[in-house]
């Protein structure tokens, strides 16, 4: 076995090179491949074959006309990739570890009796066969800071994983650091010869890349194409059509169908519910203040940090998104549409009933329409205990806007102490291709329909385009801004003023968290990735 070393960050550059090369096929034979540049050398081993990434500096202008997975606009035919061979004496009569928050006995989380467990199952003994090796799966409680301390513990003691698995990569993102530099995880990056990082298709969006992304860096992918963990936005909104029906109102839907989902439309509909006669009081939507102010920002298709521009000694021009003009007049419509109807909004009540797991009871009860609650939870409880519902998406201004954002994805990570991190690639490579004949994302679709939803429009709410999504930075104190106005902003005498004095609780995490990732994500953009 292979002694493997720690791979750091491979510039922007050299990477997209790399990428490009393997994109256009390379070399189809193992060997030593050196790509050279100016800045820190970087040497990853294993896999077959040892390659030498010599550095460059972040920016430039490679790889523009060569497109990337999603080719934009550049005229060009996307490249075709072709994965790196394997030496299989890399991986003959070797035990490979996967590191998961799941008991040791369900792998990836999945109890043998399970329906979706007997396929892991038999993608786990596949794999086995494939490399001539064998997987086991090893828990390690991922609660907050404790994870940190666990995982640096498995390195020092030499005992530690190949993989990292996590449902909830908010734990995880914990090991990377500020910008990646003292991260205890592989970057990505530096292995898509092995796992073709520019498939959307199989990895996920954009957004959901950007929840283990530290500066040029990934550290993370999710597995798109199986069906129970690819990513899905956080805080749904959700409806009762039952509790429309009873008060003889439309269904957002039908709003949608028409071209006319807008916010007066969405406030008609919440302020067309409201019974305070019988022994429950019945109200338009049960939700957290912060989440439906985070909601309507997000309508306006703003970012929280926006990057004005990159200069051409590396220095940028950058504003916080919150004090544009789109985003002042939204949030002064909610703050106005909250103040003039109170009673419709949580009945009147600072706080909604329930916690974002519980949220949905109310409508099941019958005592509101909507409620926002995490993506998860429908698939989990939604579907399960309201026979009856819909998913809509918060409106915006303007009629149909699609909007949302990414608290946190599934996940799966290479440690810097694996074995070899070649060997890891190829084994996440296969264990994540589609389980039970999924082969693309249209297959996990078009399962989402045959199995929770009775309409096309409801899957669409709730697997939204990656374009339209945002990152919320919850791990790095994201939320602590809108956790602020939430308490503000509604009595505020100016929003702008309220805005201003909140985003001063977040400016640590814009700062040292979205702006780098902001700033790396519009040179691959220009470079004619991730379009």
């Amino acid at each position: 076995m292979k002694t493997a070393k720690r791979l750091l960050s491979v510039l922007l550059v050299l990477v997209m090179v790399a990428a490009m090369v393997a994109c256009s096929g390379g070399s189809t034979e193992g060997g030593d491949t050196t790509t050279t540049g100016g800045g820190n050398d970087t040497t990853v081993t294993g896999g077959g074959s040892d390659t030498t990434v010599t550095g460059g500096d972040n920016g430039g202008d490679n790889g523009g006309d060569n497109g990337g997975d999603n080719g934009g606009d550049t005229g060009t035919t996307t490249p075709i990739w072709i994965q790196k061979p394997y030496n299989i004496d890399d991986f003959r009569g070797n035990n490979y570890i996967v590191v998961q928050h799941q008991a040791e006995e369900e792998p990836f989380g999945y109890s043998e009796d399970s329906w979706l467990g007997s396929f892991v199952l038999e993608r786990i003994a596949e794999v086995e066969a494939k490399f001539e090796c064998t997987l086991e799966f090893k828990f390690l409680a991922y609660g907050g800071a404790e994870f940190t301390a666990n995982f640096q513990a498995l390195e020092f003691t030499g005992t530690g994983g190949d993989i990292v698995f996590s449902n909830n990569n908010a734990s995880v993102r914990r090991v990377i650091g500020t910008g990646g530099e003292e991260s205890l995880l592989v970057d990505l990056f530096a292995l898509d010869d092995i796992l073709n990082f520019w498939d959307t298709n199989k990895w996920g969006t954009v957004t959901s890349r950007e929840t283990m992304m530290a500066g040029s860096s990934f550290y993370g992918l999710t597995p798109a194409l199986w069906v129970d963990c690819a990513p899905l936005p956080a805080y749904q909104m959700v409806y009762s059509r039952d509790v429309l029906d009873a008060f003889g109102a439309a269904h957002p839907s039908e709003y949608w169908e028409n071209g006319e989902w807008d916010r007066e439309a969405m406030l008609d509909l919440i302020t067309s519910v409201y019974d305070e006669s019988g022994a429950d009081l019945v109200y338009g939507i049960n939700s957290q203040v912060n989440h439906m102010q985070r909601a309507t920002f997000l309508s306006t298709g703003v970012t929280m940090v926006v990057v004005d521009q990159i200069n051409a000694d590396e220095s940028v021009d950058w504003s916080y998104g919150l004090l544009t003009p789109d985003a002042l007049e939204a949030l002064t419509w909610f703050k106005n549409a909250y103040t003039n109807n109170r009673k419709y909004f949580n009945g009147g009540n600072s706080s909604p009933v329930g916690n974002w797991a519980t949220y949905h009871q109310v409508l099941v009860d019958g005592c509101a329409a909507f409620c926002l609650t995490r993506g998860g939870e429908v698939l989990r409880n939604v579907v399960a205990d309201l026979p009856n519902f819909g998913i809509t998406c918060w409106a915006g201004l303007e009629a149909n806007t699609l909007s949302g954002f990414y608290e946190n994805c599934y996940s799966v990570c290479i440690p810097v102490f694996a074995q070899d991190a070649y060997c890891s690639a190829y084994l996440m490579y296969d264990l994540f291709e589609g389980l039970n004949g999924i082969e693309d994302y249209e297959d996990v679709l078009q399962f989402y329909r045959d199995t929770y939803f009775e309409s096309d429009l409801d899957v669409e709410m709730l697997v939204r385009e990656g374009a339209v999504l945002q990152y919320s930075y919850w791990p790095n104190d994201g939320d602590q801004i809108w956790n602020t106005l939430a308490g503000t902003l509604v009595n505020a005498s100016s929003v702008k003023t309220a805005i201003e004095n909140a985003i001063s609780t977040s400016a640590a995490t814009a700062e040292n968290y979205i702006l780098p990732n902001m700033v790396e994500l519009e040179k691959y953009k220009q470079a004619g990735y991730f379009n």
